[in-house]
């Protein structure tokens, strides 16, 4: 009954805002788990001047468990900045078909990644992945072709030449009138 818009450059900006969701979402949890690493690392640095070895070490082990999640997150973050910079150059050039492909296998692998899991990270992952696959489908066969070839000099002047003849009538039909 309803048929969806195939347009690719507006499922390539969809998917473009997603992307950039996710980014701002991942630097945001990033920040505050350093947050958190740093306020145990003071805790640490207190209870080891004070002498008690035992709770020093849990949180040693809870800094080192943070550092493994920020590396993982920083890798996470770097793959995400690789997708949105593919769908720049795939909005700048027009290029559709081949970025599309590429982005919806990175992104498939992506989500197999467990920090992508996390509650903060995981519905605009989840959006993203939607988007993504619309932007496959929009690209794919039977899709608009947007390329842009710009006329030829005397194309440009016969169709200004028409442009004006037409508004020349329009205002004489006007005054006329």
């Amino acid at each position: 009954m309803f048929k969806r818009s195939r347009d690719p450059l507006r499922k390539a900006l969809e998917a473009l805002y997603h992307v950039r969701l996710l980014r701002d979402r991942i630097d945001t949890l990033y920040n505050r788990i350093s947050e958190r690493r740093e306020a145990l690392f003071e805790r640490l640095t207190d209870l080891e001047s004070k002498g008690e070895r035992y709770l020093a070490k849990r949180y040693a082990e809870e800094i080192s468990k943070l550092d493994k999640l920020l590396s993982r997150l920083a890798a996470v973050q770097l793959v995400v900045e690789k997708v949105d910079l593919a769908l720049q150059y795939a909005i700048n050039m027009r290029e559709f078909s081949g970025v599309a492909s590429e982005v919806s296998s990175l992104v498939k692998d992506l989500s197999k990644l467990p920090e992508l899991n996390i509650p903060d990270l995981n519905l605009a992952f989840a959006e993203l992945q939607v988007s993504i696959r619309e932007l496959s489908e929009a690209s794919g066969p039977g899709a608009l072709d947007l390329s842009y070839s710009p006329p030829g000099g005397s194309d440009v002047k016969r169709i200004l030449e028409e442009a004006r003849e037409v508004v020349k009538k329009r205002l004489e039909n006007e005054l006329t009138a």
